[in-house]
C-alpha cells in the first residue's frame, strides 16, 4: 500500500471512529437542537466556539444551516438509542416524533437549493472540505477524551446511608456509639484560588501590536487599509478564543469582536472610492444655476429640496452616498425622469417605483400631475447600502 492510500485509509479510520462514538445532542444547557453543545461536550471544549463556527459557516454561503440540520437528523438526543433518521429507519428508539423529523428533512431541501444556487460547486466544496478537516483533526486529538457530562453508572453509585446513622458513621457499622456527641469538624484550610488565565490579555495585547504595524506598514504598503486592519485583528482575536476555549478564558474577547465584525462588514460591503468623507447634505436651491452637478458622501445623508425652482428648464443632476440615506424633493409639476440605485443592499422608493434587497435598481420618467411640459429634471440617485426616495409632494 503506497503512502497516499496509507493516509486516505487513516482519514477514513478516523471518520468512522468519530460515527462510532458520535457526540449526543443534551437536553440540558443547548440552545437549539443541542448539535453545538453536544460536539462541545463529547471534545471537551467551549460551546461558544462550536456555536460561533456554526453561524461563520452559515454566513460563508449558507453551509452552516444545512450542517445543522444534518447533525439534528445524524447525531442521537440524551437517553435515545438512536438519531431521529435511524428511528425513521426503524432502527431504534428515539425521542423525536416522526413527523418532527421529516419536517426538518424537509427543510434540508431549500437549505441545500440556497446553499448551491448561491455560491456554485466550487465554494461549497472548500467549505464542506473544511468542516471535515475540522471533524477530522477534533476526534484525532481529543477524540480520546470522555465527554465532559456523562451519566453516573450505576454499579460505582455511593451506599445510600443507613437512615438515623449519624454523619460520621453513615453506613452503620458502630450503633452502639450513636449517642455520642459529633466530633468538631477539622478546619479546612482555604481552597486556593483559580489561575486567572492570561489569553484574553496576551490576545488584546498582541492585537494592539496588529493595529500598531498595520499602521507603520501602511504608510509604504497600500494593502494595509482600514478593512484589511480589522481583517487581522479579528483573526487574532479568533486565534486567541480558540486557544482559550482549551485552555480556560478568553471568552471576554467575544464582545470586541462583535463591534469589529459589523465594521468590518460595512467597509467591506459598502465601495469606498477615494477619500472617505463622513457629511452631510441638506440643500434647498432657488435657481436652476445653484442646483450643483453632483453631490456625494461616503457616510452620511443627501437631502435635495428642488421644488422652489422655476417652472421652465433643466436640471440634470446625480446623488452618490456610499452609506446613508439619498432623499430627493421634486415638484408636483416637473418632469422627471429618474434612474435609482442600492448597488450592496438597500431600499428604493421613487416616485412610486420600489424595491429592495442586495443590488437594487429602478428608472422611469414621470411627467407630474399636468402631463408633459414645464421643468425637466434629470436625476440619477445611488447609494451603496441605505435607503434612496424622490418623492412628489
Amino acid at each position: 500500500m503506497s503512502g497516499t492510500e496509507k493516509a486516505v485509509q487513516g482519514v477514513a479510520d478516523t471518520l468512522r471512529e468519530f460515527w462510532a462514538h458520535r457526540p449526543v445532542r443534551p437536553r440540558a444547557g443547548r440552545k437549539l437542537g443541542g448539535v453545538a453543545t453536544g460536539i462541545a461536550l463529547r471534545f471537551q471544549i467551549d460551546p461558544v466556539i462550536v456555536r460561533i463556527a456554526f453561524v461563520a459557516l452559515a454566513l460563508s454561503g449558507g453551509v452552516g444551516l444545512p450542517l445543522y440540520l444534518a447533525g439534528w437528523l445524524l447525531l442521537p438526543e440524551e437517553g435515545d438509542q438512536v438519531s431521529p433518521l435511524e428511528s425513521l429507519l426503524h432502527k431504534g428508539h428515539s425521542s423525536a416524533s416522526s413527523s418532527t423529523t421529516v419536517f426538518v428533512g424537509i427543510l434540508m431541501f431549500p437549505a441545500l437549493a440556497y446553499m448551491f444556487g448561491e455560491n456554485g460547486g466550487f465554494q461549497v466544496f472548500v467549505t464542506l472540505a473544511a468542516a471535515v478537516a475540522c471533524i477530522y483533526l477534533l476526534q484525532k486529538n481529543r477524540g480520546h477524551l470522555q465527554p465532559a457530562a456523562t451519566l453516573p453508572d450505576p454499579a460505582t453509585a455511593p451506599t445510600p446511608p443507613v437512615p438515623g446513622a449519624p454523619a460520621w458513621d453513615p453506613l452503620g457499622a458502630a450503633p452502639f456509639a450513636w449517642d455520642l456527641p459529633e466530633p468538631a469538624p477539622r478546619p479546612q484550610p482555604p481552597a486556593p484560588r483559580p489561575r486567572k488565565s492570561r489569553i484574553g490579555a496576551t490576545t488584546l495585547g498582541v492585537a494592539v501590536l496588529t493595529v500598531a504595524a498595520s499602521a507603520i506598514l501602511g504608510a509604504w504598503v497600500p494593502w494595509f487599509t482600514v478593512a484589511h486592519t480589522i481583517g487581522l485583528v479579528l483573526a487574532v482575536l479568533a486565534a486567541g478564543l480558540l486557544i482559550g476555549s482549551f485552555t480556560g478564558g478568553g471568552r471576554s474577547l467575544i464582545w470586541l469582536m462583535i463591534p469589529l465584525s459589523v465594521a468590518g462588514f460595512a467597509l467591506t460591503a459598502v465601495d469606498f472610492d477615494g477619500e472617505t468623507r463622513i457629511s452631510s447634505f441638506d440643500d434647498k436651491p432657488q435657481s436652476i444655476t445653484d442646483v450643483r452637478d453632483r453631490y456625494e458622501t461616503s457616510v452620511g445623508s443627501v437631502h435635495l429640496d428642488l421644488r422652489d425652482l422655476p417652472d421652465t428648464g433643466e436640471v440634470k443632476t446625480a446623488i452618490d452616498v456610499e452609506l446613508g440615506e439619498a432623499v430627493v424633493r421634486v415638484p408636483r409639476d416637473a418632469d422627471v425622469t429618474f434612474r435609482c440605485e442600492a448597488s450592496s443592499i438597500g431600499e428604493l422608493d421613487c416616485l412610486g417605483k420600489r424595491a429592495e434587497g442586495s443590488s437594487v435598481a429602478v428608472d422611469g420618467r414621470d411627467l407630474g400631475d399636468n402631463g408633459e411640459g414645464g421643468l425637466k429634471i434629470d436625476l440619477d440617485v445611488r447609494s451603496s447600502v441605505g435607503e434612496v426616495r424622490v418623492l412628489r409632494d
